[in-house]
């Protein structure tokens, strides 16, 4: 699959440079009645700072060749845009859809407080019967609760050993983020001790 149309409003950001991958209809006892279109595991993988320095957007420079697998296999955004110029406002974007500047977390380090109502995509997925993971990156730029982790409607797992594998059905549809941080701006400039 080529998504080789428009994204629309934060549904992708060229800073987190997602890469989505469907892995096929669900299968058999959660299936939506027959007629109905089937639902599709998701795996959302995300890393930071990385620009489109890859071999599937061209890049002659760059060996990613498993990179290179996932996006011909699944899907490949091939116009994308940041709704900030950095990671958490960005961050907050993408799991509401919807811009900082509506909900507060426009700047830096800002803990936004969102207006009343506004829910995590993840919710309306897990209402539809998805299990949704995220492994392990929260920070939405946002007051955190005093457990510093979001709200339990938002995931069913998120934590660093959190996998589609442990859902409880495992014919339930899932949607899993897993988060690459090495590529982080702030990874980056650590020494081979530090990195290691």
């Amino acid at each position: 699959m080529r998504w080789t149309g428009p994204l629309t409003r934060g549904s992708a950001a060229a800073l987190l440079v997602p890469l989505l991958v469907g892995l096929g209809p669900h299968a058999a006892s959660g299936q939506p009645k027959t007629g109905a279109p089937a639902r599709v595991n998701i795996l959302w993988i995300s890393a930071e700072d990385i620009s489109p320095d890859l071999g599937v957007y061209g890049d002659a420079y760059a060996s990613t060749p498993t990179l290179d697998r996932l996006a011909r296999e699944g899907a490949r955004f091939t116009r994308a845009f940041s709704v900030a110029p950095v990671c958490a406002p960005s961050r907050s974007s993408i799991i509401t859809g919807m811009y900082p500047t509506t909900i507060g977390t426009m700047h830096m380090r800002s803990k936004g407080v969102p207006p009343a109502g506004v829910k995590a995509f993840t919710e309306y997925l897990r209402a539809a019967g998805y299990y949704c993971t995220n492994r392990s990156k929260t920070d939405y730029n946002v007051e955190a609760p005093p457990s510093n982790r979001p709200p339990d409607t938002v995931w069913d797992d998120s934590s660093n050993r959190a996998h589609w594998r442990n859902r409880p059905d495992p014919d339930q549809p899932f949607f899993a983020v897993f988060n690459i941080t090495t590529t982080h701006e702030g990874q980056i400039r650590l020494d081979e001790a530090q990195f290691a």
